[in-house]
């Protein structure tokens, strides 16, 4: 009996081709004038499941793109500026509400009146694009403007944004499955953020300290401990009732004062990130895109249409506010809309949890798929324009 050799089910060769991949695609799209970026994601597209089936998005895939996106959180995490971030906290934080608020605001109603959806499965769909990953932050970082106010507003914003969303998410699945919020929801929410936030800022940075005296300059032993900690703080958010990638940045942001910016343990941390596991994650998200959706009828393009432009619209528009505000310039305000639209992580989790409950139908999570796809292609080519312009007036300032 012949065997189809497609896919790919060797893990050696997976992992030789996917290897291959992540070297020879970006100079590949630099070649097309097209980021890196977009080149792995279209590269997991057209080998994925849903096109050429040359390899299968299987549980090995799915756990290095988690891993992938939760360095991706954590890296940036690390590269914030303390000092700078403190002082804009405020304007960080400020941000994070806008982004989130601005799209509920507009597409609530267009949920509920428009599309005639109930209100639980219309306040979550309208969730759905309020958060963001920060898929175009590498570019940032190889810039050399990861310390820039603009950037560090971003990402400060990000905590907030998909925290909030997974929190909605979280009390409407909870109002949806026991038809009510109690109030010791509440309180055990309330204890257990406040036991998780202590151990990962006071507990952690004492542990980090300790460890680091008893074993000097080993690098090795700190890399090890480093990565530890990272995954521990990730593994651990679900009993605060956060996602991992919330755990993940936060780990970043209690450890970011023992690891030197441009030292070598950074070094460490981002080669391990940026060369084997964000890579993994971008051909993971590739892998989703499924192009027979277009042809799922006008229910699902109805949807496309609403989620993906309302998305651009209203991270658009949360940019220029932030912008007139806190007197950003235009290349500024651009990045920041380049950071914070991209979709990836929050959204699936949202739209897949949405749909196992049966609060939202199969034509949601096309839609939704259609839209990272859309938002995560044009994140990064906004970032690689005006990216470069920041750059360049942090250099002459």
């Amino acid at each position: 009996m012949a065997h189809s050799i497609l896919p790919i089910v060797d893990p050696i060769v997976i992992f030789a081709l996917v290897a291959s991949l992540i070297l020879v695609v970006p100079f590949g799209a630099k070649k097309l004038r097209v980021p890196p970026l977009v080149g792995l994601l279209l590269t997991g597209a057209i080998l994925g499941p849903n096109a050429f089936h040359v390899l299968e998005r299987d549980q090995s895939f799915i756990l290095l793109g988690k891993v992938g996106l939760m360095f991706l959180m954590f890296i940036a995490a690390l590269e914030v500026d303390l000092g700078i971030f403190k002082k804009l906290g405020v304007q960080a934080a400020i941000f994070g509400v806008i982004t989130v608020a601005l799209p509920l605001t507009i597409s609530v109603p267009i949920a509920l009146y428009v599309l005639h959806y109930d209100p639980l499965p219309g306040f979550l769909l309208a969730s759905i694009f309020s958060s963001h990953t920060l898929l175009a932050y590498p570019i940032a970082s190889s810039m050399g403007i990861s310390k820039t106010r603009a950037v560090i507003t971003a990402v400060g914003a990000t905590m907030i944004a998909d925290t909030t969303a997974l929190l909605i998410l979280a009390v409407i699945v909870g109002i949806h499955v026991q038809g009510h919020i109690t109030e010791t929801f509440w309180w055990r929410l309330a204890i257990s953020l406040s036991i998780y936030g202590c151990a990962v800022f006071l507990g952690l940075p004492r542990l980090c300290r300790w460890v680091f005296r008893k074993v000097g300059k080993d690098g090795n032993v700190q890399f090890t401990f480093i990565l530890a900690a990272f995954f521990v703080c990730a593994a651990t958010a679900h009993l605060a009732g956060l996602e991992p990638i919330v755990g993940a940045f936060l780990a970043g942001l209690a450890l970011n004062r023992f690891i030197p910016h441009n030292g070598t343990l950074m070094n460490r941390i981002v080669f391990a990130g940026e060369t084997i596991f964000i890579p993994f994650f971008l051909i993971s998200v590739g892998m989703i895109l499924d192009a027979r959706v277009l042809f799922d009828g006008v229910d699902t393009w109805i949807l496309i249409v609403y989620l993906t432009g309302l998305v651009l619209l209203t991270k658009y528009m949360a940019s220029q506010t932030t912008r007139l505000l806190f007197r950003f310039n235009r290349a500024e305000s651009f990045v920041i809309f380049s950071l914070t639209l991209s979709q990836a992580a929050a959204t699936l989790a949202l739209a897949e949890i949405g749909f196992n409950v049966g609060l939202l139908g199969e034509p949601v999570v096309n839609a939704s798929i259609v839209m990272i796809l859309v938002t995560c292609t044009i994140s990064p080519i906004v970032m690689e324009r005006f990216g470069r312009q920041v750059a360049e007036q942090a250099a002459k300032a």
